[in-house]
């Protein structure tokens, strides 16, 4: 696997340009983590799609808890959404595909740049973004993107959306980290597939120097993502399964902004549950 190439690194940092360039670029990305992620996927190549991804979370002890498991066993049949927050900008989207993958052999998350490069997630990823760009969203010009996601869910397939596009941010002045506005071209989409919604909050996050660097560039922040996957190992991460969305429920939602609002909040105003279950009993 070509996790973060040094091209990709030098595109990022034009500064890397030229053969010394490339020189530092190969050590810094081997002081980034890289290699450790690549050896990850190469120790659980034998397995694909939601397979891999729990062999992953097995391989780094990464223990994820579910509340209100019991919403699990009543998932909607056919095609169906899950929304979610999007803390880690990786793991999460690993957590998500080990958890309903195992649960719908045909769910499929919208990933990002970082996750596409993962090849043993392929089978459960639908890949919209082509640039590394904090900027890049789900947009009508991405018409091919955009066709297998609409087919996807004709066929009566679940698809899972981080409606952010990007991995969230630190807000200093607000003192907490959150998704930046969900985008409008994602809520779109959501609001014309018309199926149900399973919103799916997760509670915890990455390192706070990770967020930190964004701060400063999200250019430098991506350069942490391998070092954010490896760094929870031994970790413990709680995941909230919210109460289906229907699509009369939806329907009360006529212009975007509103509908986009009750989303987020049936994200974020998701509370702690009292009670856990561990990943390993409910996909069992």
């Amino acid at each position: 696997m070509a996790l973060l190439t040094v091209p990709e690194i030098v595109q990022l940092f034009p500064v890397f340009k030229g053969k010394l360039g490339y020189r530092v670029a190969n050590m810094l990305r081997k002081h980034l983590s890289v290699d450790k992620v690549s050896d990850l996927e190469d120790r659980n190549s034998m397995f694909q799609g939601a397979d891999f991804a729990g062999a992953c979370l097995d391989d780094l002890r990464i223990d994820v808890q579910v509340g209100n498991p019991e919403r699990l066993a009543s998932l909607p049949e056919g095609a169906f959404i899950t929304i979610s927050n999007h803390p880690y900008g990786g793991v999460d989207g690993i957590m998500l595909i080990d958890l309903i993958g195992h649960l719908r052999s045909e769910f499929k998350v919208i990933v990002n740049e970082f996750l596409s490069q993962i090849e043993c997630l392929h089978p459960s990823m639908i890949f919209v973004n082509p640039k590394i760009d904090e900027n890049s969203v789900i947009t009508p010009t991405n018409l091919q993107g955009i066709r297998e996601i609409m087919r996807h869910i004709r066929d009566g397939y679940p698809l899972g959306i981080f409606p952010s596009g990007a991995v969230s941010d630190l807000h200093p002045l607000e003192r907490r980290i959150c998704d930046r506005e969900w985008q409008p071209s994602v809520l779109k989409i959501i609001h014309r597939a018309k199926v149900p919604i399973v919103p799916i909050r997760f509670f915890d996050r990455n390192s706070l120097f990770f967020y930190l660097l964004g701060l400063i560039s999200w250019k430098i922040r991506v350069l942490r993502l391998p070092t954010e996957i490896v760094n929870k190992a031994g970790s413990v991460h709680r995941i909230g399964i919210g109460k289906t969305i229907s699509v009369e429920e939806q329907s009360l939602y006529r212009d975007q902004k509103s509908f986009g609002k009750f989303l987020r909040d049936a994200v974020y105003g998701m509370p702690l549950p009292e009670t856990f279950r561990s990943r390993k009993e409910i996909i069992r």
